[in-house]
């Protein structure tokens, strides 16, 4: 099932059942945000398009920040959430349905920044991608994004005797990965590719950004947290615990920081 599909079957429960936060930037699930990490700077007053905004939170935490930002989603129903999130929120976000391999509705060098969180594994071709970023983004802008570490994406929980493990057969498959999402009796199949850390960095420096950081930010310690702490984590569902101790060990989230020169 294609991610459009996927998207609009689950989005309504996904977006009742995962807490997202619409006060901080959120990255990878139960990882700090863009409170903690710092990677977009000031944005008051900046030109900002997310790609793959989903439900439209992080565009939603940027107006709120003082950006002029734009969200692009190829999932009808997410998009219709995010326009009513945004009016419930009393902000200004103008949101599109779209393709991020394909933004031709937007000018040659119009953002200052280019943010997705989550979304280019979908991409069959991230290459199309970081170009299309890289047209649309002013000199010196910022390209900010994550997605799952190919280490996660790759490998599979395995057991040994009493503990469990992580498992990577071959990091090198790069074919199509399919995988179910369930939410309170609603699921939806997906399918999405597996992409090494030299293929993201390589098709990032081919159009021409300059890579500045690499992060594979640590989950928060939750058992250091007070609730209130664990209440103000920007991407969290209660359902990732059981993967939790896994998460501690290995990555879960690559960030990567580009910038247009």
């Amino acid at each position: 099932m294609s991610a459009k599909k996927g998207w609009n079957i689950i989005s309504r429960i996904y977006q009742k059942t995962v807490r997202i936060s619409l006060e901080d930037v959120h990255y990878g699930p139960i990882s700090p945000g863009e409170s903690k990490l710092r990677l977009l700077g000031d944005v008051k007053g900046k030109n900002v398009l997310e790609i793959g905004c989903g439900g439209g939170q992080n565009a939603i935490v940027l107006a709120k920040w003082g950006a002029r930002p734009i969200g692009l989603d190829i999932s009808e129903e997410q998009i219709k959430y995010a326009r009513k999130l945004a009016k419930k929120s009393k902000v200004m976000v103008q949101f599109y349905v779209g393709n991020m391999e394909d933004l031709s509705k937007f000018l040659d060098e119009e953002f200052d920044i280019v943010l997705s969180s989550c979304a280019i594994g979908y991409s069959n071709d991230p290459r199309q991608v970081f170009c299309e970023v890289f047209r649309v983004l002013r000199k010196g802008g910022l390209f900010v994004f994550c997605v799952v570490h190919p280490i996660a994406n790759r490998g599979r929980v395995v057991r040994y005797g009493e503990r469990r493990m992580w498992g990577i057969g071959n990091y090198f498959d790069r074919r199509r990965r399919t995988w179910t999402w369930k939410f309170d009796g609603t699921s939806a199949k997906f399918y999405g590719y597996h992409r090494t850390l030299q293929d993201y960095f390589n098709s990032l420096v081919s159009p021409g950004f300059v890579v500045e950081k690499i992060l594979e930010p640590e989950p928060y310690s939750l058992d250091k947290m007070t609730e209130a702490e664990r209440e103000k984590i920007p991407y969290f569902e209660k359902g990732w615990l059981k993967d939790y101790d896994l998460w501690r060990r290995i990555p879960y989230t690559l960030l990567f920081k580009a910038r247009k020169p």
